[in-house]
């Protein structure tokens, strides 16, 4: 053999040898044993990034609150309507000078109104307060054995009052007169026991039987709630407003209702009978209470459900983590090409953005539109990293399809309530299967050259 043959064949040995020791290199670092456990503690350790996403949510929820607190302090808040209702006092007999008070409620008692709602914004924060004239008309009259339980009493009809409660008094927007029996009464700030209007009545009429017709238009603003006590021994409540999101609270509901683009049209009737109070018993203390207990009315206000619509994306932060981790784990043991722990850290980063992405964007505009944005922007870097690392668009392409499917199925979840626990579980099954499948193409043990 000649010496240029000789160093032909030295030549061809020593390109294979190299070959050959970096597919071995590549197929050591494509092994699952350590690489897999460090794996898994990287997606562990973003467990903490996640509990701090969810006290930012808190935190800027807290923010959101304290605004509200402070444009409804200033504006008026929750508006509780109780009456009107008489208050009459009694003596044993008379030379005591004890004086007892008694409540009586009307016979009959219509509220009509109509409120109109309008936004106040604070900071990046817009809250929605209400305006309103609520007209009441109705009607006292004296329960025939009103003394049965108190009787040889001193009854002082002549110095009688009637009472219009509400919450706050800051809310009144103009002067309040009450028409009794045909007979104008100015109304002023209680100062005592309520926190309403009173004004003072001769109602001697009443003991003879007689029926007293009233009405009263009281102008007020609020925010949050509008709420109303059934006092009459029939109490109607008929509503109209431009709110497009009510939601009807307290301990009825309404019995008619219609909700559309223009607003909603809302009519309550309680009776006596459906309470836990009479229509004559005496004033005690947390009679207040009584009367907001049995209080009913509607919410006025848009709901802000972007906080707790991401405070529920993170929680399937983890498990989005883990199958990305897993799709990059398959590729590389597939592919034979080796990523990086930094570069799983990297990825896990990325995904962990998307929350405060989602977030930031949720603020200022609505979430389904945020939660696209940050989703293809999160899914873009992917993409554009893993090209980068494993050199192959089209893997990459299908890491960026698992992670559009993986989001399209977490924000199905978020707008699912009653059926969200069912389709998660389905969902996480096929997950799963897929995930088996998948484990079944590669080669776990590796034979030894």
């Amino acid at each position: 053999m000649t010496t240029e043959e000789n160093m032909e064949i030295t030549g061809i040995q020593n390109t294979e040898t190299p070959n050959k020791e970096d597919k071995r290199q590549n197929e050591k670092k494509a092994r699952p044993g350590l690489k897999l456990l460090l794996i898994t503690g990287i997606c562990a350790a973003f467990l903490i990034p996640q509990f701090l996403l969810k006290n930012l949510v808190s935190e800027r929820k807290g923010r959101e609150w304290e605004a509200e607190t402070e444009v409804f302090e200033k504006w008026c808040g929750n508006q509780t309507l109780v009456g009107p209702f008489v208050e009459v006092t009694y003596t044993d007999d008379s030379t005591s000078k004890e004086r007892y008070t008694m409540l009586l409620l009307p016979e009959k008692l219509d509220m009509k109104g109509d409120v109109s709602t309008k936004a106040l914004k604070r900071g990046i924060y817009d809250f929605t307060v209400y305006e309103t004239s609520l007209g009441l008309t109705g009607q006292f009259r004296l329960p025939k054995d009103f003394d049965k339980n108190l009787p040889g009493k001193v009854w002082n009809f002549k110095d009688a009052r009637v009472v219009v409660d509400i919450t706050n008094l800051k809310g009144l927007r103009d002067n309040v007169t009450l028409n009794l029996g045909g007979t104008p009464y100015v109304m002023e700030a209680s100062g005592d026991y309520w926190s309403g209007l009173s004004c003072p009545v001769d109602l001697t009429a009443l003991l003879e039987g007689d029926t007293l017709d009233f009405s009263v238009t009281i102008p007020f603003k609020g925010s949050g709630n509008l709420m109303f006590a059934p006092v009459g021994q029939t109490t109607t409540v008929d509503l109209t407003s431009d709110c497009k999101t009510p939601s009807f609270d307290g301990y009825y509901l309404p019995d008619e209702r219609q909700v559309n683009d223009s607003g909603f049209v809302a009519s309550w009737k309680v009776l006596a009978i459906n309470r836990d109070y009479p229509q004559f018993f005496s004033r005690s203390s947390g009679i207040d209470h009584l009367f907001s207990q049995s209080s009913f009315g509607v919410e006025l206000k848009v709901p802000v459900e972007q906080y707790q619509q991401t405070d529920r994306a993170i929680k399937y932060a983890f498990l989005i983590i883990l199958l990305t981790f897993a799709a990059v784990f398959f590729v590389e043991m597939r592919k034979a090409k080796p990523v990086h722990p930094v570069q799983y850290l990297l990825v896990g980063i990325a995904l962990i953005v998307f929350y405060t992405l989602l977030l930031s964007f949720s603020e200022h505009i609505n979430f389904g539109l945020s939660y696209l944005i940050a989703s293809v922007m999160t899914i873009g870097l992917i993409v554009a990293f893993m090209a980068s690392v494993t050199k192959e668009k089209k893997t990459a392409l299908g890491i960026g399809a698992l992670l559009a499917v993986l989001y399209a199925f977490v924000y199905v979840l978020l707008q699912l309530e009653s059926y969200a626990l069912l389709v998660g579980s389905v969902g996480l099954f096929i997950i799963l299967g897929i995930a088996m499948f998948a484990s079944q193409k590669i080669e776990w043990y590796k034979k030894k050259e």
